[in-house]
């Protein structure tokens, strides 16, 4: 995951002659880095999916493929994260044309400080007050930690999770054969709850484990916190999944 603090926006002119309209002036949103959305006006504010990235030869939502997200609330925070309930929704043949933003891809899901959220995003744009985002579902939860390991290691976000235990070779510290039992039913045990799931701060007691793969380069996957007694799904940049 990475935070949102400072949302900047700028006015930017788009074409829709294409589309037998004319040339408009747009809102757009991101930071220093990304444009978050590319038409602020056009976003179908309102809806429990949105279309972020809308097509730029003629605004309407849904005309180009990709761009979706949803927003949830996961105390402290507000997720920005890819429409899993489309994605898992959709056929095989339509689920692409819910995909995430390329950044969501890239980067993984986007938090935001409830405050920061309130005062400054709800006043950007249209985005859904703060009470009226519906909490984070541990199925979610689940969908997120797939999102943000690295190598597809848990399989594409169209398909359900999907983990080959024998992919972990070693881990930072402890036995891996036992940690990779505790992340497999840590992840079935979202899969099947049915109350919203938490993000917490990793304390100080918490360490964080580092399970090596065997795939291409041996990338090495941070997935894991122990605070001496118990496992938990760990996100980075240093929250557990509850």
């Amino acid at each position: 995951m990475w935070q949102l603090r400072t949302p900047i926006t700028r006015r930017a002119a788009l074409d829709f002659s294409a589309s037998e309209q004319s040339r408009v002036t747009v809102t757009q949103l991101g930071d220093d880095s990304v444009q978050l959305i590319n038409a602020v006006e056009y976003v179908n504010w309102g809806k429990a999916q949105l279309q972020f990235l809308v097509c730029e030869d003629c605004g309407y939502v849904g005309c180009a493929p990709e761009g979706w997200v949803e927003l949830k609330r996961a105390d402290p925070l507000v997720l920005i994260m890819p429409a899993f309930t489309s994605i898992g929704e959709a056929s095989e043949i339509i689920h692409s044309e819910y995909s995430p933003p390329y950044y969501l891809v890239e980067r993984g899901a986007i938090y935001v400080e409830q405050e920061i959220y309130t005062k400054t995003f709800c006043q950007i744009a249209a985005f859904p007050r703060l009470e009226t985002l519906a909490p984070l579902s541990a199925w979610e939860a689940a969908k997120l930690f797939q999102l943000e390991a690295p190598s597809r290691v848990l399989g594409h976000l169209s398909t359900p999770l999907q983990f080959n235990q024998a992919l972990v070779i070693a881990s930072s510290e402890g036995n891996f054969r036992e940690q990779t039992k505790a992340l497999t039913a840590l992840i079935n045990r979202l899969l099947t709850q049915l109350h919203p799931a938490k993000l917490q701060r990793v304390t100080e007691q918490d360490h964080i484990i580092s399970l090596s793969l065997d795939l291409a380069g041996f990338p090495e996957w941070q997935a894991l916190s122990y605070n001496g007694s118990r496992y938990a799904l760990y996100l980075e940049p240093g929250y557990v999944i509850e």
